[in-house]
């Protein structure tokens, strides 16, 4: 494998979070790959994702596979020599986001969060059943937004073109 360029921003953002220097113990046993609900379908392959961090060979702006983790932390939790992939696979996303390196279906989501205050949409059949179950309405309220619009600017989601 070819290191075309060393990220110093994405080691600065690792060594903040691996301050005890457990990343550097990965050797690519591929026990978080195997666990890996994502990797059994097809998707990410945390193995490798880990292999490409150690020698400062991956590049969040244009990564995809990093969106295919479900966030599940089966690979924390798997790992015997106390490495977290998932933490790091977050820190990449992170990295990436600010790099404007998101698919669209998350801008999709993160758009219908901001203006519902949910992350899936309310149909007319759902607020018809509300209704006839004397449920409240799960319209947000202006304050609600307020409050939505302060934690998207304070998370990576403020980095978003979300209107």
């Amino acid at each position: 494998m070819k290191i075309s360029s060393i990220d110093t921003a994405l080691k600065e953002l690792l060594d903040s979070i691996d301050s005890t220097g457990e990343l550097e113990k990965c050797h690519q046993c591929g026990q978080c790959s195997s666990i890996c609900p994502s990797y059994r379908n097809g998707g990410i392959r945390p193995r490798e994702i880990m292999e490409l961090v150690v020698i400062g060979a991956i590049d969040p702006a244009s990564d995809e596979s990093i969106w295919q983790c479900t966030m599940c932390n089966s690979c924390t939790e798997r790992c015997q020599l106390g490495v977290d992939p998932a933490s790091i696979i977050n820190v990449l996303r992170n990295l990436a986001a600010a790099r404007g390196n998101v698919p669209e279906h998350f801008v999709q989501e993160a758009r219908l969060f901001k203006n519902t205050g949910r992350s899936f949409p309310i149909t007319v059949l759902t607020k018809k059943m509300r209704e006839e179950m004397g449920l409240e309405s799960l319209e947000i309220t202006g304050s609600a937004k307020d409050d939505l619009a302060k934690l998207i600017a304070a998370t990576s989601l403020g980095g978003l073109d979300l209107e």
